[in-house]
């Protein structure tokens, strides 16, 4: 399969520098990201285990969803700083 998407200069910049630090070219670079990307679980799939166990308590599924929320937000925030 071959596809092919534009990116903004900035960020091709950004990853022509760290696929030359790793001895990459921009493709192999992209493509084990891409990779990496996709083979991660979601945090709903992480946390697959948890919810039922939390649902099993009596906490609705509305308050479940913000809880979860409230810890990617934290988690995200986290990997910015």
């Amino acid at each position: 399969m071959s596809t092919t998407i534009t990116i903004p200069d900035e960020l091709e910049k950004k990853i022509a520098g760290r696929a030359g630090a790793q001895g990459k070219d921009v493709e192999q670079f992209a493509l084990e990201a891409l990779k990496r990307a996709a083979e991660t679980p979601s945090l709903r799939e992480l946390f697959a285990d948890a919810r039922e166990e939390i649902r099993a308590r009596g906490v609705s599924e509305e308050e479940l969803d913000i809880r979860i929320e409230s810890a990617v937000k934290e988690v995200r925030k986290q990997r910015r700083a």
